[in-house]
């Protein structure tokens, strides 16, 4: 009995310094990270970029084709058709940016007309008109007194940016063509008769993101669609260009739609706020297609996360690595909630049964006045 008790102590105190190493190591780990955010970033973007990449890559490779030539033909074909869809859209497209960068001035002083009216006709007295020449002043203050070091920053920043991308365009390209020994150095990590079983996790970590990348491009494709025509049929200007906004912008959840619906509600303003108004139907009715339609069917093998979950994801992230962070944030999490899931609920679930789990989907007191009201009309239905 005592050495039974010794046993049950010894195994306690090594958890409890488990847990505790495990903790300063979370603390060093995040440390680390948010003092190399650039070096993490251009490590977590290649990763994406190569399991994205490697998809098709992978398809190939099962058909004969060898994966340095299988890489070659796949970016290949990414590059012609960014290019070919350039060729096609982007003189229309550049047009649209140029007109509405030159009326940007008249909407803003219409903008103004239109608060103007607005003020007068609700009794208010409040100035939302700047001031022209302070504005001017400003703007010469700012010119006058850093414009050699503005310029300087800006190609410093330009030149950091571009030697980032090539690393990771070369990595990228390393990583796809030759995964085998990284996936081989990754697994040897673990003891030999766990190395399977890690096999199987990163596979499914490796599905996941690739899941999300596809639902992803599927769903800002019929955003991107529905919402240019959706402003065509109204008559907002720069339809094409404000569709694009909002197919690119889908990628970032709950901010980036937000975002892409308010140049076309500005610009509707100036036109006719009827107009106005029915851009912002059109805007909730597509969410709620988007909400109901698409995503349950593009998103049904991508793994689902609660939205309080992705909110503190875009927070988490864009804090870390900035508008790059808002892309990468949620591909990450889905990873690493496989992992959480694979490594440790999956254990807890293995060492009892739960005797009162929740349900998965508490329905609503409406739901439950919807039932009652259904099965007392059938009742009176038997009844007659």
């Amino acid at each position: 009995m005592a050495a039974g008790t010794d046993t049950n102590l010894e195994r306690q105190r090594r958890n409890i310094y488990f847990g505790i190493g495990l903790a300063f190591a979370l603390l060093i780990a995040a440390y680390l990270v948010f003092q190399l955010r650039a070096v993490m970033l251009v490590i977590l973007v290649t990763l994406l970029l190569s399991i994205v990449i490697s998809a098709p890559v992978d398809y190939l490779s099962r058909r004969g084709m060898g994966r340095g030539l299988g890489t070659l033909l796949v970016l290949t074909i990414i590059t012609l058709v960014f290019g070919l869809a350039g060729f096609l859209l982007g003189s229309t497209v550049v047009g649209q940016v140029q007109q509405f960068v030159n009326r940007v001035p008249t909407l803003f002083s219409s903008l103004q007309d239109r608060a103007g009216q607005l003020e007068s006709a609700l009794g208010l007295q409040t100035s939302l008109q700047p001031d022209p020449q302070q504005i001017l002043e400003s703007a010469q203050g700012f010119l006058s007194g850093g414009t050699f070091s503005t310029v300087l920053s800006v190609s410093s920043g330009l030149a950091n940016v571009l030697s980032f991308l090539f690393v990771i365009l070369i990595a990228t390209i390393f990583v796809v063509a030759y995964p085998a020994p990284l996936v081989k150095g990754v697994v040897e990590l673990f003891p030999a008769g766990r190395r399977e079983r890690a096999r199987e996790i990163l596979d499914k970590m490796y599905k996941a993101v690739q899941w999300w990348f596809l639902g992803q491009v599927m769903d800002m494709v019929i955003v991107g669609i529905l919402f240019t025509v959706a402003l065509f049929i109204i008559g907002v200007p720069f339809a094409l260009l404000f569709g694009i906004l909002a197919g690119l912008l889908a990628l970032i959840p709950f901010v980036g739609p937000v975002i892409s619906v308010i140049p076309p509600i500005l610009v509707s303003l100036i036109e006719d706020p009827v107009m106005a108004l029915w851009v912002l139907l059109s805007y909730f009715v597509i969410q709620g297609v988007e909400s109901y339609l698409i995503q349950p069917v593009v998103m049904s093998h991508a793994v689902a996360l609660h939205p309080a979950a992705i909110v503190f994801t875009l927070l988490i992230s864009g804090t870390l690595f900035g508008a790059v962070g808002l892309l990468i944030g949620i591909p990450l999490v889905a990873a690493l909630y496989v992992l959480v899931r694979e490594l440790w609920i999956r254990r807890m679930d293995e060492k009892g049964t739960d005797p009162n789990p929740p349900s998965e989907e508490e329905p609503s007191k409406v739901e439950k006045g919807i039932g009652r009201l259904r099965r007392a009309a059938e009742a009176r239905v038997r009844r007659s």
